[in-house]
């Protein structure tokens, strides 16, 4: 084979790599975001009941302060604004997201105890965020599947 064929095929190579790679992490993070993301009805309007993993929604308050940001870069806000930034995310780049609802905190990791107005809870957390986060290899390795296809 000729020095210049093998240089092209090696260098096709690479940029089909980098697109794979560039794909997997791209949708394996959308895919922990947007399950994240998936509402479930809050405790009022359930009674009590909730599923691990959803984020309540009763005003859409905490589902909408969503903000995603890279690093020195792009930013956006909202329920899906998330996706303007991850389709212009590079491998290599720091993604961020955030819930910014002053009850956001609560609502992930529950809370204990009496609040600032006096009232007193014992309120299970949601893992909405933690859970998610937690299925990233399991998101990855269909990803990769996809790919290998």
């Amino acid at each position: 084979m000729a020095r210049g064929k093998f240089a092209a095929k090696v260098k096709g190579f690479a940029t089909l790599t980098k697109r794979n790679m560039r794909y997997v992490a791209a949708h394996s993070i959308q895919d922990v975001v947007e399950a994240a993301q998936t509402p479930q009805p809050s405790v009022k309007q359930t009674g009590g009941s909730f599923e691990e993993g959803k984020i309540p929604v009763d005003d859409e308050d905490l589902i909408n302060s969503l903000v995603a940001h890279i690093e020195g870069g792009a930013s956006s806000e909202g329920a899906t604004g998330y996706t303007v930034v991850i389709a212009g995310m590079e491998i290599g780049d720091s993604l961020k997201f955030e819930w910014t609802a002053a009850h956001a905190m609560r609502i992930e990791a529950g809370f204990t105890g009496t609040d600032a107005l006096g009232r007193t809870y014992h309120q299970e957390g949601r893992h909405f965020v933690g859970a998610n986060a937690a299925r990233f290899q399991e998101f990855v390795e269909a990803r990769v599947r996809e790919v290998k296809t």
